[in-house]
């Protein structure tokens, strides 16, 4: 499918830039693919037409506060991930701790200081004292050369690595998820819808803490860049 997907981004490529409504629209589905199914992995139940009218600025009032709030921190991580790609940043500690900042709502921004045990996917992360040189060691590997042919390949393992050393006090499967679709965006591609149930997720990341297999994982992100270049495809075959 790697194959197919490169042949489709090339397409893409060559029709840039795309009409301005064209351009928006992409951008409106992008950011409510990935706020909804964010949000689904996250335990919530919104339904994504209540999520798109939130998104764009409804605020209704059967759904909570706090809910409300959630998106509208996803939006300014996704403003930030944009803003962040187009200047061609790396993603580091200093990156990494302001979208934790935005997502959470946390004004000081520090890696866990406890021990948890992770019974959903029956796993104890490093001591909170290892966090620090295994973030290192990750930012270290995330700008070598390993898994260059294939960013999709390398986001997954990003994701998975991230969750394995599991550095936030709260949202790190969020937050690994986030630095996933960063790596899809700053390398060209878009961002996924994560077509997969709750279930299946905390079972994909009990399969690679098992046996550092990122197959499950990968799979959801290269179905899902497929099925997004696929949708581009259609909205700008007259452009």
């Amino acid at each position: 499918m790697y194959r197919e997907i490169k042949k489709k981004k090339l397409i893409l490529d060559n029709r840039k830039p795309f009409r301005k409504e064209t351009a928006r629209l992409i951008a409106e589905i992008n950011r409510l693919d990935w706020i909804y199914s964010s949000m689904q992995l996250d335990g919530g139940n919104l339904k994504k037409e209540a999520v798109g009218r939130i998104i764009n600025g409804d605020f209704l009032t059967d759904i909570s506060i706090n809910e409300h709030s959630i998106i509208s921190n996803y939006k300014g991580v996704i403003d930030l991930a944009y803003d962040m790609a187009e200047m061609d940043y790396y993603l580091n500690e200093k990156y990494m701790f302001k979208l934790y900042k935005i997502l959470t709502g946390e004004t000081e921004a520090e890696y866990r200081k406890s021990n948890p045990v992770l019974r959903m996917i029956a796993y104890n992360p490093p001591h909170f004292k290892e966090i620090e040189e295994q973030m290192e060691l990750m930012f270290n590997w995330l700008h070598s050369n390993l898994y260059q042919t294939n960013p999709i390949e390398k986001a997954a393992y990003l994701h998975n690595k991230l969750i394995e050393i599991y550095p936030y006090q709260t949202s790190s499967e969020a937050m690994a998820r986030i630095a996933a679709q960063y790596h899809l965006i700053r390398n060209g591609f878009p961002p996924i819808q994560w077509n997969i149930s709750e279930q299946e997720y905390y079972d994909a990341i009990r399969i690679y803490l098992k046996n550092e297999d990122i197959q499950p994982i990968y799979d959801v992100l290269e179905r899902g860049v497929f099925n997004k270049l696929e949708i581009m495809m259609q909205l700008t075959a007259e452009s």
